[in-house]
């Protein structure tokens, strides 16, 4: 029986050994096999979304042309007559869109007007320079926000003195802020969508996206949009921006719904600030401690360094905390695109694997040892004589006839 019980006991750190070393051999391959899909996903991912950026790129290049062009079509035309028809003055100087430019107006060439807005401070001492440069805004924003309207549902050019035109038919407080609730003084120059344009911040001219903010019009400090814009300059002359604002329910939503189970799929700017994650589109109200909350929850700012660190374009790495984090960089915005999955199911996997391995040691290792000990016992059993029988069928040597003769 000691035998036995050594044996086994053998048997059994074989399996043990077989086992940890299988896990850990298996882990690893998981791990690898894991990255390089994520990796590879994440690239392909990250293409489609990269696209609603070259939209937004082609929008505003087109915008900016229009513009330009526009504007020195005009030269020295006087436009006050136009420009007062359109953006009459108000009683508080400043000069606002007139009703029928959001609400529907037929013109005398036949076309219609839909969906303007605009707010023009200090309209009592404009140079005529900028009524002409306001007035080709106002017909390039028009154009373009009607044609690219399948794709996005505002445009608008914005200027350093916070002039601004604007097409968005579908605002649910029907641009009323801008054509008739803005105070006189309504001042947006302090704004991420004017800093992030400046000559100073931008030099090279570039699009360049906010972080998740406030929409200029809400005063009640409600985060709920992101917005890329792109200066709009002139023989190195600053004029405006031109401007896309994107609301993360209509056009980031599926981005970050869209994964598998166990999934997250989330969308970082480079610093590490939270643009999208599905958490925060069931929120009635997007509020800036909402945004708080998920990015700690998340870790937001340490993946943000760890991207940067790890300083490429697509990529994936095994996180200190056990996720597994794969990223892509979408250049337009310098955005990241995020997903996060967990390691609990690949080591799941790992050790039921082991455990079959182990099974596999355990029994291999016990049969070769067990073998010996039953030969010997089966070999013994054989050579030990065995008292033969007494045959009583044998006749009697002094009754048989024969030898008793």
């Amino acid at each position: 029986m000691k035998t036995y019980g050594m044996i086994f006991g053998i048997a059994g750190c074989i399996a043990a050994l077989a086992g940890v070393a299988g896990y850990l051999s298996l882990k690893s391959t998981f791990e690898r096999e894991t990255l390089d899909h994520t990796r590879f996903e994440i690239a392909d991912r990250a293409s489609r979304q990269r696209q609603l950026f070259t939209d937004i790129n082609l929008t505003h290049n087109a915008a900016e042309r229009s513009l330009l062009r526009r504007y020195d079509d005009l030269g020295e035309t006087d436009v006050s007559e136009t420009f007062d028809a359109l953006f009459p003055l108000q009683d508080d100087g400043t000069r606002r869109s007139a009703d029928s430019l959001f609400d529907g107006q037929m013109q005398e060439s036949g076309d219609s007007v839909y969906g303007m807005g605009a707010f023009i401070p200090n309209g009592e001492n404009l140079a005529a320079d900028e009524m002409r440069l306001l007035l080709a805004a106002y017909q390039a924003v028009r154009q373009h926000g009607e044609a690219a309207y399948g794709r996005f549902d505002n445009l608008y050019f914005y200027t350093p003195a916070n002039q601004l035109i604007i097409f968005a038919p579908d605002r649910d407080d029907r641009l009323e802020f801008y054509r008739a609730d803005a105070p006189a003084d309504f001042d947006f120059q302090s704004e991420q969508i004017a800093m992030i344009v400046s000559q100073q911040s931008n030099p090279t001219g570039v699009v360049a996206c906010t972080e998740l903010s406030r929409l200029v019009y809400r005063q009640d400090g409600q985060a709920l949009t992101t917005g890329c814009h792109k200066p709009v300059r002139q023989f190195g002359r600053h004029l405006g921006a031109i401007g896309v604002t994107i609301d993360m329910q209509n056009y980031l939503a599926n981005a970050v719904t869209d994964h598998r189970e166990g999934i997250q799929n989330i969308i970082l700017t480079g610093d590490g600030s939270l643009i999208a994650h599905e958490d925060l589109l069931s929120l009635d109200e997007l509020t800036p401690n909402a945004v708080a909350q998920t990015s700690l929850e998340v870790g937001a700012e340490d993946l943000a360094q760890r991207i940067r660190a790890n300083g490429r374009i697509v990529g994936a790495f095994r996180h200190t905390d056990g996720r597994f984090v794969a990223f892509a960089r979408l250049d337009a915005p310098g955005w990241y695109f995020v997903t996060l999955s967990s390691a609990s199911g690949l080591s799941g996997r790992a050790i039921q694997l082991s455990l079959i391995i182990a099974l596999f040691a355990f029994l291999s290792g016990l049969t070769p040892m067990l073998a010996p000990s039953i030969t010997a016992k089966v070999k013994g059993e054989e050579s030990t004589p065995s008292a033969k029988p007494i045959r009583n069928d044998l006749p009697n040597r002094d009754q048989d006839p024969i030898f008793s003769r």
